[in-house]
């Protein structure tokens, strides 16, 4: 669950560096026009609870000091007293130098800077207070909090180091940030996005090649991978075929049996008719015989009846 908190802020980082590297890989770039989005700072904020670093906290940094410019910052760093509030910054320091969490270190190299960042590396983390309202000091108006015990001013260095860093990154920093971003963070996202998609400066045999002839290897596999499916497609298609002639071969083979037995079933059925029909026809025949036979009978009895009554006349 810990990982989906800080996979968003690697998501967004790594899409920044994508957008970056897909100008640059373009055949005619415009990064004059081009909006460089990249992340070149990222302020970390922690809670001031005066007591270890969270766990989220720390496996956050960790897994994007490789990808940002991490500043630590305490917020609401008026909720500690001065005293409280050096020893958490040194108990967090110590817990970033412990787990092996690299954070941005202003630096001391150039001799116009080194003195001012070697003292600002020595403040890290930066502890801030912030506030959206105006209070009256004297005749100014300046955004502070205002308390029962007096008033703190956001910009006022003994109250917060706000100004600091507010210094630190637009003024004497700046450039520094976007090159280091652009040097390392973006450079590492670079290198490993390259190789993830198979170019390298080596071939197999260690002998330096070129984009070209690296291009020209991937896109001659890609062809023949893409032939390899086309005709495992083919055969997978041939054989669906087959398998569905099969299946209506043994489905037309199935009717038609069906149909002949039906067909030899009507063919006794109506031989079946045709016997009683033609049993039927004979029965008629005799039946109309006997009638005939009984009518003329009938009449002889009736004539003989009527010459017996004529005698005895």
């Amino acid at each position: 669950m810990l990982n989906c908190y800080y996979q968003l802020i690697v998501d967004y980082i790594d899409a920044q560096f994508e957008a970056y590297l897909q100008e640059e890989l373009k055949i005619k770039r415009s990064f004059f026009e081009f909006h460089d989005s990249r992340i070149h700072v990222c302020l970390y904020f922690i809670s001031p609870t005066g007591h270890s670093l969270k766990s989220l906290d720390l496996l956050t940094m960790k897994n994007i000091d490789n990808k940002v410019n991490i500043i630590p910052v305490i917020a609401k760093a008026d909720t500690i007293s001065k005293n409280d509030l050096q020893t958490y910054k040194s108990k967090i320091m110590n817990e970033l130098i412990s787990n092996g969490i690299q954070i941005y270190q202003f630096p001391t190299d150039d001799e116009t800077t080194a003195q001012v960042n070697s003292s600002m590396n020595g403040l890290l983390p930066f502890a801030v207070v912030g506030s959206m309202d105006e209070v009256k000091v004297g005749k100014r108006m300046i955004r502070g909090r205002h308390y029962p015990w007096g008033i703190l001013q956001v910009e006022n260095e003994n109250h917060s180091d706000f100004v600091k860093l507010r210094n630190m990154l637009l003024c004497t920093n700046m450039e520094n940030l976007k090159e280091q971003t652009h040097s390392q963070q973006y450079e590492r996202y670079r290198c490993c996005k390259l190789q993830k998609m198979g170019f390298a400066d080596v071939g197999p045999d260690n002998k330096p090649v070129s984009f070209q002839e690296v291009y020209e290897a991937k896109r001659q596999g890609f062809y023949d991978q893409c032939q390899r499916e086309e005709e495992e497609l083919k055969q997978r298609f041939m054989q669906r075929v087959k398998e569905k002639e099969t299946t209506f071969k043994e489905a037309e083979k199935e009717l038609q049996d069906k149909f002949d037995h039906l067909k030899r079933v009507q063919q006794e059925e109506t031989m079946k008719l045709e016997e009683e029909r033609r049993q039927l026809e004979e029965e008629i025949i005799d039946f109309n015989k006997m009638k005939a036979a009984t009518e003329s009978l009938q009449i002889q009895m009736c004539t003989n009846i009527k010459k017996d009554k004529d005698r005895k006349k």
